[in-house]
Parts: structure tokens; C-alpha cells; sequence
């Protein structure tokens, strides 16, 4: 195939047709071509076809003298990288299919130095060769270039040369391997660099897009040297990050996965923040005043400014991602603190630092702090939502049904707020083991199956006779009216059509409109009565499945009470509920009557309970690891979730699977919106697992061991 191929190029080639006393297939018949302009192209694609290192030196003097052309460039380093004799074979390229080609980094890498260090701005083909040249020092491992990269990295970002730029701080990080100190030492720098001000800040108009484009080039730089320290998965950078963490909020996402991998030294960091004992931190905040919102511009008076709680709320977010059992006392302390928003954006106040340690300790699940949570919602007074988020974390931190009895009476009254009701009925579902809780949410079911049929029964006397009737005229109408516009686009192209036939076509589809609109208008002034009945007889049945997925969590816990192996077997059930259909008929007395569609409701309502259970048993479930971690591929939410917060519970450490299968759980999450939000989980769980339970668990210096998980 290699010679069919390089034939064709041969016969086009007007230097060779007529006399050939050189070998097309060797790369020194085609270096003396590149000073040729005319022939210049097609020698290179021979030197690229043909795959001979040996052209490096060659390819790289014309690069030089053409003015850096990005192609040449490309060539360069695609010869410079090694091939296997299997990859050598599937490209056609003869010369290396026993042997494989060995890497000519070395060759490339002073063109590649050149490029990157005499980028010239004003020139599109010098920059993009820069960009090529960035990725491919990274891609090379020489510490020749990692000098160039981290000068290049230094610069202040500009618009032109953004993309080289990140490119370049993305290969510093390439380098943890062969000069670990010296990437870590220039990543850092790049983070302690001082922002530009927030285009926000800016009052004249004529300003904000320069502040916006310069504040947008320092992130994405930031971003990308934070990304890389993640990678590098050092402990070294906990101080920068921890520092950028509140200097560079936006980036709080990826700065929280670098942290998360950087190894069990962080979580100490963390709660010394909490407790408000970081001085590098408070230092910060005392510089910056990130305690208090003043105004974009700082215009307010001090008795205005709003007290803001980002110092807790971030670093709350980030210790969940540890699952130390060891922070919850510090996180339960920060309940104690009064609520405050964690920054204010476009004059809306953001989430509490109460929200963040909620899902800190939520995503723990260590049972100190139930009984203070107990408190937050049991207390009427507070804000609604907030009794709302303590219930449902108190579900998964509590270790008996104390706490039953009062959520079912709250999930039973009428009076109550219906958000706190229905999240009342959820967290029985979480806990309750009683056939007390049952009946009481099967009276709760029952109430709303009642609503339903009188619903029904309403919806389908004179609403229905009207609406049936008046939207069966309205398809009727609406058939002639497609019909007579049919009609008439094909006597459009009758050439034998009368003038008389044409006109009795627009008069029939004028009638038609007529008649259809008046169709439409009664369809839609019944419907205006029906289909609300319609949808509340839809609304009702909908509470009523609700509480009943909830008596189908509280079964798979009656039923197994305290075998591990009978809650991780749950993952073994028939997804579209069939099979659980059956195990709830004893307390779901209409589940015969369910649709498909309701039964498919079971399955996930059951394996979030069996995960809670197995997460409380910890070291008892570890058997179950494995299972969990097949099934995390799960595109259910609830069901993915409820396997990610079991897994650090029970999961023995080192897990020398855990980061390949979570890996593949991110690789099948992604482009699924649904999933995003629990990708990143994912992507945390995974980093977690690199230090504390990964194939090669790295720690901290001075840091303590990992624990054994938690029971």
C-alpha cells in the first residue's frame, strides 16, 4: 500500500518524471527539495509519508528560513515521536514495521526551543508554531525545554498568544517526573501572581471589555497552571492553592480537584481554616476584606456591608471531598455560626456556609452532628429551606430511627410547608424500619390516591363530554383545512386548470381557515376547563407514587435489616423495577396497577437505601467494592450518587481498581447534562482514591496514614 501511495506522488512530481537517478524512498532524494518553493509541499509530504527521522535537521533549516510555517513544524515533531512496529505498520511505513522507530526528540527540540522563544505576535504562522512547539516540549519529557516553557509562562498573558500560553503551562506539568521541584516552583509562581481588577470593579463602560478580555486571559492562564498541579498530584502546592482558592473564586472547581488530589496533608489545612487558625489565609482576608461585600465598587458604608462567609463556605465544599470522619466536629461548629451568604453576584446573595457544611457532612456520613442537626430542623423558626437541607443530610448521618416519629408527623401536616413535608417523607424513607412508618405513609399515599380519583371523577364528567366534543371538531376542521391547501398546491401545477378551479380552491381554504379558527377557539376555551383537572388528576397521583417509592425504601431495609450482602444485592435487580414489584406488594397494595414507567421509579428509591446501609456498615461492606464500582457507571443520578457516597466508606485502601472504574464511570457520564454535575463527584472521588486508596497512594509529607473507613 506504502508504494501505491508514494507512486502516486511520484508521478505528480515534475522533477523527477523523465530521470530519476535518486530513490524516491529515501528521505535525502526529498531534503533536497524543501529550498525549492514549487516543490517544497510535496517533499514534504514525502518526508511525512515516508517517516525517516533523518529529515528533522533538514525540515527544520527550511522552517527557519520560511519563516516558521506551521507545517514544517507539525512534520517535525510527528517524526519525532516513537513508533511501535505495529504502529509503524498500520501507517505504511516499511522501513520501521519490524523494528518500530525509536523518539528523535532531541533533533526537534532546538527548533521547538526556537519557536517558542522567538514567538513574534505580529505573526500568525509564529504563533501558531509556538503553540504546536508548546504541546510538543510537553509531549517530548526533555528538561531542554522546560526553561523555554516556563519563560514563555511567565509573560503576562495577551490575547494573541493566550492559547500558547496555556499550552505551555499545560506541558510544565508534563514534567513531574524528570524535574518535579522546578515545575511545581513555576506553576506556583504563576498562582501567586496578582489578578487584574474583576471587570466589575470597573466603573467606566469604555473600560470593562480591556479589564473583561485582561481578566478573562489571567484565568485562563491560572486555570491552566492549577489544572497542572493537579495533575502533579503534590502536596507541595497545598499552601498556592489554598490561597488562590479564595484569591480566584471562579476557578474554585478546578482548584478543588487539585487540592483533593494533592494527598491527605490538605484536610489538616482545611480545618485549621475552619477554625479560623490559617494565618496565610486570614492574613489574606485582612488584606483583601474577602469578609464583607461593600459593593462591586466598594461604595457602601460599613453599617451596609453585607458579612460574607466564604472563608468557611470553601473550604467546607473541599473537606467533604476527604470524607474524614475526624472533620466533622469542625464542621458542625460552623453550624453554630449565623447563616451568611458566601459571596453576592449581580446584587444575589450565594449559598450559606451552613449549605456547603451540610454537604460535607452528608458526603461523610460520620453520625456525630445528627443530634444538632436534629435541632435545626425540628426548629420552626428557622428558614424553610434550611430545615429542608439539615433533614435531608440528618438521614444519612443518623444511625437509628429516633428521629422518625417527628418527621412523619411533620410529612403528615396539612399546615406545614409542602417542600418540608415531602423532604420529611424522604428522610423516612432513609431511616425508618418500623411497619408504623409504613402505615403512616401509606395514609399519607392513600390521601392523595383519594385526591386523585376525585379528581378523576370531576375531570371526567361535562369538562371532558365538552372538550371531547370540541376537540374532535377541531381535528376535523383542521383535516379539511390541510386537505383544501393540498388541493390547491397540486391544481397549482395542473397547466390545464380553469381560472374558475383555481379560485374555488382559495375560496375552499379561506372557508376551511374560517371554520378552523372557530374550531381552534372552542378547543382551546374547553380546554381551559379540562385539562387542568387533567393534569391535577396526574399531579395527585404523582404525591401518591412519591410517598410509595418511599414505603419501597423503607421495605429493602425491613426486609434485610442487617445483612450487607442482601443490600448489595439490590444491584442485582432487574432495573425496570420488575422484579421489586413484587417484594413491596405486601405494603404497596395497588403496585398491579402501576404502569411501566411508575415501576421503573422502584429500583432507584431501593438502591439508594441499600447504598446508605452498606456506607453506615463502612469496613463490613468492603467485600461489596467491586460491585459498587461496576454499577458507578450508572446514567441515573440518584443511583450514581448514591454509589459514590457509599464507596469511600466501605472501600479498603489501597483499592487498585478504584481509579480505573471511576475513571470509566467520568468516560460514561460525559455529554450527559444530567450528569455533569455528579462527573465532577466522580472526578473527586477519583482523586481522593489516587492518594488515599489508588494503586500507588501517595502521602503527604508528615502526613498520618489514611484510616480504615469509618463504621
Amino acid at each position: 500500500m506504502k508504494r501505491l501511495l508514494l507512486a502516486s506522488l511520484l508521478l505528480a512530481s515534475p522533477t523527477l518524471i523523465g530521470c530519476r537517478p535518486d530513490n524516491p524512498y529515501k528521505a535525502s532524494t526529498w531534503t533536497k527539495q524543501l529550498d525549492n518553493s514549487k516543490s517544497i509541499e510535496q517533499a514534504t509530504t514525502w518526508l511525512e509519508n515516508l517517516g525517516d527521522p533523518s529529515a528533522i535537521g533538514a525540515l527544520g533549516a527550511a522552517w527557519e528560513k520560511q519563516a516558521h510555517p506551521v507545517r514544517l513544524l507539525q512534520v517535525m515533531i510527528n517524526l519525532s515521536r516513537p513508533l511501535t512496529p505495529a504502529q509503524a505498520e498500520a501507517q505504511n511505513m516499511t522501513d520501521f514495521a519490524k523494528t518500530g522507530r525509536v523518539a528523535s526528540w532531541k533533533q526537534t527540540m532546538p527548533f521547538l526551543i526556537k519557536a517558542v522563544n522567538e514567538v513574534d505576535e505580529a505573526n500568525q504562522r509564529s504563533v501558531d508554531s509556538a503553540a504546536k512547539a508548546a504541546d510538543a516540549i510537553g509531549e517530548s519529557g526533555l528538561d531542554e525545554g522546560l526553561d523555554a516553557l516556563i519563560e514563555f509562562s511567565q509573560r503576562a498573558p495577551s490575547k494573541k498568544l493566550l492559547l500558547s500560553q496555556v499550552g505551555a503551562v499545560r506541558s510544565i506539568g508534563k514534567f513531574g517526573a524528570t524535574n518535579r521541584t522546578k515545575a511545581i516552583g513555576a506553576l506556583t509562581k504563576i498562582l501567586e501572581r496578582e489578578a487584574p481588577p474583576h471587570p466589575k470593579t470597573i466603573r467606566e463602560l469604555d473600560q470593562k471589555k480591556a479589564a473583561g478580555e485582561k481578566f478573562e486571559q489571567y484565568l485562563a492562564v491560572t486555570s491552566a497552571a492549577v489544572n497542572a498541579l493537579g495533575e502533579l498530584r503534590t502536596p507541595e502546592a497545598t499552601k498556592v492553592l489554598l490561597l488562590s482558592m479564595y484569591r480566584s473564586p471562579e476557578l474554585f472547581m478546578q482548584i478543588r480537584r487539585a487540592l483533593v488530589a494533592s494527598g491527605a496533608g490538605v484536610e489538616g489545612e482545611l480545618r485549621k481554616i475552619i477554625r479560623g487558625e490559617h494565618a496565610e489565609v486570614n492574613a489574606l482576608f485582612a488584606e483583601k476584606h474577602l469578609d464583607k461585600f461593600c459593593g462591586d465598587h466598594g461604595e457602601l458604608p460599613p453599617d451596609q456591608c453585607v458579612v460574607l462567609s466564604a472563608r468557611e463556605y470553601y473550604a467546607a465544599v473541599v473537606l467533604g471531598d476527604f470524607y474524614s470522619p475526624a472533620s466533622a466536629p469542625d464542621l458542625i461548629n460552623v453550624l453554630k455560626q449565623p447563616a451568611a451568604p458566601s459571596y453576592v453576584f449581580n446584587d444575589q446573595p450565594g449559598p450559606s456556609q451552613h449549605n456547603a457544611v451540610l454537604d460535607a457532612l452528608r458526603k461523610i456520613g460520620a453520625p456525630d452532628g445528627a443530634d444538632v442537626l436534629k435541632a435545626q430542623w425540628s426548629d420552626a423558626k428557622l428558614d424553610a429551606n434550611l430545615r429542608m437541607f439539615a433533614m435531608s443530610t440528618y438521614a444519612f448521618l443518623a444511625r437509628d430511627a429516633s428521629g422518625v416519629a417527628e418527621l412523619v408527623k411533620i410529612a403528615d401536616d396539612n399546615t406545614a410547608n409542602e417542600g418540608l413535608r415531602q423532604e420529611a417523607a424522604t428522610a423516612v424513607g432513609r431511616l425508618a424500619v418500623s411497619a408504623d412508618a409504613v402505615g403512616a405513609l401509606e395514609r399519607l399515599a392513600d390521601k392523595y390516591a383519594k385526591a386523585s380519583a376525585e379528581a378523576k371523577v370531576k375531570a371526567d364528567g361535562q369538562p371532558k363530554v365538552d372538550y371531547d366534543k370540541a376537540k374532535a371538531a377541531f381535528d376535523a376542521a383542521n383535516k379539511v383545512l390541510k386537505d383544501a391547501k393540498a388541493a390547491a398546491v397540486a391544481l397549482s401545477k395542473d397547466n390545464k386548470a380553469s381560472t374558475d378551479a383555481l379560485q374555488k380552491s382559495l375560496a375552499d381554504i379561506k372557508a376551511a381557515e374560517t371554520t378552523f379558527a372557530a374550531a381552534k377557539a372552542e378547543e382551546q376555551k374547553f380546554g381551559l376547563v379540562y385539562k387542568p383537572l387533567e393534569r391535577e388528576v396526574k399531579d395527585y397521583r404523582a404525591f401518591q407514587r412519591m410517598f410509595q417509592t418511599h414505603i419501597a425504601r423503607m421495605e429493602i431495609a425491613i426486609r434485610c435489616a442487617d445483612s450487607v450482602e442482601c443490600y448489595a444485592n439490590a444491584l442485582k435487580e432487574p432495573k425496570d423495577g420488575s422484579g421489586i414489584a413484587g417484594k413491596v406488594g405486601k405494603y404497596i397494595k395497588d403496585i398491579g396497577q402501576w404502569t411501566e414507567d411508575e415501576k421503573k421509579l422502584l429500583y432507584p428509591a431501593q438502591i439508594e437505601r441499600a447504598m446508605l446501609e452498606l456506607g453506615k456498615r463502612g469496613s463490613r461492606s468492603s467485600e461489596f467494592t467491586d460491585l459498587l464500582l461496576d454499577n458507578a457507571v450508572a446514567d441515573d443520578r440518584l443511583i450514581r450518587q448514591s454509589i459514590l457516597l457509599a464507596l469511600p466508606k466501605i472501600a479498603k485502601v489501597p483499592c487498585n481498581n478504584c481509579e480505573d472504574k471511576l475513571q470509566a464511570a467520568i468516560k460514561a457520564g460525559e455529554g450527559k447534562s444530567t450528569l455533569a454535575e455528579l462527573n465532577v463527584e466522580t472526578s473527586m472521588l477519583r482523586n481522593y482514591f489516587s492518594w488515599a486508596g489508588g494503586k500507588t497512594p501517595a502521602k503527604a509529607e508528615g502526613a498520618e496514614a489514611a484510616e480504615a473507613p469509618a463504621k
